[in-house]
């Protein structure tokens, strides 16, 4: 499913809505899964499922749906399982790259 997905957390923390309405969006394919147990959600490059994901989500759960708009909340985890794991929420548009 494509989508933009704007990161509303850095380290855990969340950003103010001023830092949150300059940022970027990052546009790609939404993916979600299952994996060893938990829910992981992936944005890929279009297309390419071979490539390393552009974001990653893992715990992965709807907290909020409106529309084509969805807020996901879990984990970030920047140096994969040997580091530490954060707080990141996903503000989703659906369909709209």
């Amino acid at each position: 499913m494509i989508a933009k997905v704007k990161l509303l957390r850095q380290r855990g923390q969340r950003m103010s809505d001023n830092e949150i309405a300059r940022a970027q969006f990052v546009e790609g394919e939404l993916v979600v899964h299952g994996m060893g147990g938990m829910i992981v959600a992936e944005l890929q490059r279009p297309g390419n499922q071979v490539a390393e994901p552009l974001l990653v989500l893992y715990e992965a759960k709807l907290t909020t749906m409106h529309g084509a708009g969805m807020l996901l909340k879990g984990e970030e985890r920047p140096q994969g399982d040997k580091g530490p794991a954060y707080v990141q929420e996903w503000s989703v548009r659906l369909g709209l790259v």
